[in-house]
């Protein structure tokens, strides 16, 4: 603890802030503890130094846990709160659709929309599921909310009667959590997003939204049709992508077409510098050869490609010159026949134009099947050349572990 204590203040406070930004990582969609509050205890030094880093963040993981929160934190806590993880019971009191008209706005079951609601400074918020909700006692529900019913509201289960601005907005759900998107939570000013679940949305709260400051999005694990029948800056209108990040997640789960991909390209192409497609077998190799000609700014791409019956265009050739970090997964369908000539070619192309270009990259990640590795000692090649040039080569899978961390 003493060597620790005489570094420099200000090295200490960077420390703070990698452990909480390393805390707040989720790990296979596991919502973060508030375990870092603990560090708060070693001293009063690291207590006073680390305080304003830590208090910037809480998780609400259940509801005891809220419930205690909104007893016991000081308003001065609260205030400085501008990151918060939270379990969303989603279940709320409303009256029946005959009597809307003149309805007082719905009552969240669980109190989390109180504590939320103390949290002035919130600026994220990231969401996950309920896996210890309140008790539901019948008899002293109903005699409290007579003429209502219980049922499910996502949104405004955390924010009934005032609408939320937020720069991010993060769902960690299952498949078939429901999702009324923008209907409490207004994405005008969000710079992040993140969707899963079923995602659904009101046709005229949908109409009413614009996202001038949207830069970065991922879907992962998304069901529903809300994202089938739209195109991409259909469901992101005035938006300024830097970043697009999609993943299966889900047999079920909505799969990105060649129209998805085009308007991506269309409408963020000059802009866009991240583009990760995980788990994708409705895309066909010429769109994508299409949208990475389309995208000049491109520094990092991964692709995970499920090949059913063709793999006629060389999208390898297409790759931009800034690109820093290339992943490619190419396998074929169970059903489909193994495309080995065209998947040879991509290897061919892999070498010449991604080992072996005059600007090396700094991160690649390649895996194909065994056979087309080991033909003509490819793999020993690679890893040759890459020691050489300096460039950080992985063969063999790595889709997994990045969803693991997405």
């Amino acid at each position: 603890m003493a060597s620790f204590l005489q570094l420099p203040t200000e090295l200490r406070l960077h420390i703070y802030d990698h452990v909480l930004a390393d805390h707040q990582h989720v790990r296979k969609k596991l919502q973060p503890s508030n375990a870092h509050f603990r560090l708060l205890h070693t001293c009063r030094q690291i207590a006073e130094e680390a305080g304003t880093t830590f208090h910037r963040y809480v998780s609400l993981l259940h509801e005891h846990q809220i419930h205690a929160f909104v007893l016991y934190a000081a308003p001065s806590l609260l205030s400085r709160i501008e990151w918060a993880d939270v379990a969303n019971d989603g279940r709320v009191f409303h009256l029946p659709k005959q009597d809307q008209a003149d309805a007082a706005p719905d009552t969240p079951l669980s109190s989390l929309h109180i504590a939320l609601g103390r949290m002035t400074s919130l600026r994220r918020l990231r969401v996950f599921p309920c896996r210890q909700g309140l008790p539901l006692n019948l008899q002293n529900t109903m005699s409290l909310h007579r003429s209502r019913r219980l049922g499910l509201s996502f949104e405004r289960a955390m924010f009934p009667t005032r609408p939320a601005r937020l720069a991010a907005y993060e769902l960690y759900l299952n498949p078939d959590t429901r999702v009324d998107i923008f209907d409490a939570v207004l994405p005008d000013s969000a710079v992040a997003l993140r969707f899963s679940g079923e995602i659904v949305a009101r046709p005229e709260a949908h109409d009413a939204v614009r996202m001038p400051c949207l830069r970065h999005v991922t879907l992962h694990g998304v069901t529903g049709s809300y994202f089938d029948r739209h195109t991409v800056d259909r469901c992101f209108p005035d938006a300024h992508l830097e970043s697009f990040t999609y993943a299966l997640g889900h047999r079920l789960g909505f799969e990105i077409r060649n129209h998805h991909l085009e308007s991506l390209a269309a409408s963020y192409g000059p802009r866009l510098r991240k583009l990760v497609l995980l788990g994708c077998s409705r895309l066909s190799s010429t769109v994508i050869t299409q949208c990475l000609e389309n995208l000049p700014a491109l520094e990092y791409f991964a692709l995970h490609l499920v090949t059913v019956d063709e793999l006629r265009s060389n999208f390898v050739n297409a790759l931009p010159p800034c690109l820093a970090t290339f992943k490619l997964q190419v396998i074929n369908a169970w059903y489909a026949v193994a495309l080995k000539d065209e998947e040879r070619a991509l290897c061919d192309s892999i070498e010449s134009v991604v080992l072996l270009r005059d600007m090396p990259l700094q991160h690649v990640c390649i895996c194909f099947r065994a056979q087309i590795m080991a033909e003509g000692a490819r793999e020993q090649r690679w890893a040759r050349i890459a020691k050489d040039r300096m460039i950080n080569l992985q063969l063999g899978p790595w889709e997994d572990r990045m969803i693991e961390n997405m």
